[in-house]
C-alpha cells in the first residue's frame, strides 16, 4: 500500500525532470543557433531588420533578399561604401541621378569571367534608410526587374536568380552568394507575418 504513493512521486518527479531537460535543451539550442551568426551579422540584423520589414510591407521585396543583398554589398555595414556613403546596396550613379555621389575603385566582372578593378561612382545618401528606400524604388522602377513582381514573396531562389539575370551585379556567382547567405545565416527566418 505504501508503494503506490512512492511510485506516483517517482513518476511525477521523472516527468518534471524530463520536462526541465527538454526545455533546457531547446533553450540552449535556440541560443546556439543565434550565436551561429557572427557578431557583425547579428548586429547588422538587429540594427536594420526593421528597414527590411518596411521594404517587404510596402514594396513586397522579401526580407531575406533585402538582408542578403545589403549584407553582401555592404559587408554587413562595414564596407567603405556603407560607411562613407550610407550605400548598403551598391547602387551606382546613372544618368538622371539628382543626389550626391561617392566615387571609388570597385571590382567588376567582364564577360562573366574575369574580375577587374574599375573606377565607379555610387549613389550617396544622407541616411541609411534612404539607401533601403532607394533599393526598393530601383527594383520597382527599372524595367529589367519587373519580372520579379510576379514571383512569390518567399521564392528566395527565384529572387536571387532574377536579380542576377537582370544584371543587378556583374559577378557570375551573385545568385549563389545570395542563396548562400540566406542559408548560412538563416535569413529565411525573417519572413513577413
Amino acid at each position: 500500500m505504501h508503494d503506490q504513493p512512492l511510485k506516483r512521486i517517482q513518476f511525477y518527479s521523472t516527468l518534471v525532470l524530463t520536462m526541465v531537460l527538454v526545455c533546457a535543451y531547446w533553450s540552449d539550442r535556440r541560443l546556439e543557433q543565434r550565436q551561429e551568426r557572427p557578431w557583425q551579422v547579428r548586429a547588422y540584423i538587429d540594427n536594420y531588420l526593421y528597414l527590411a520589414k518596411e521594404i517587404r510591407q510596402y514594396d513586397n521585396i522579401p526580407i531575406p533578399i533585402t538582408l542578403a543583398v545589403a549584407g553582401l554589398e555592404s559587408q554587413w555595414g562595414r564596407s567603405e561604401l556603407a560607411r562613407q556613403a550610407n550605400n548598403h546596396f551598391g547602387i551606382k550613379v546613372k544618368p538622371g541621378w539628382q543626389g550626391h555621389e561617392y566615387c571609388k575603385s570597385t571590382q567588376e566582372y567582364q564577360d562573366s569571367q574575369q574580375a577587374v578593378n574599375i573606377w565607379a561612382c555610387f549613389r550617396k545618401y544622407p541616411l541609411i534608410r534612404r539607401s533601403y528606400q532607394d533599393f526598393a524604388r530601383f527594383l520597382n522602377e527599372e524595367e529589367r526587374y519587373q519580372h520579379l513582381k510576379k514571383l512569390e514573396a518567399d521564392d528566395y531562389v527565384g529572387w536571387a536568380e532574377g536579380l542576377q539575370d537582370a544584371g543587378y551585379a556583374t559577378d557570375p556567382n551573385y545568385a549563389q552568394k545570395l542563396r548562400g547567405l540566406i542559408w548560412k545565416y538563416r535569413l529565411s527566418e525573417f519572413k513577413a507575418k
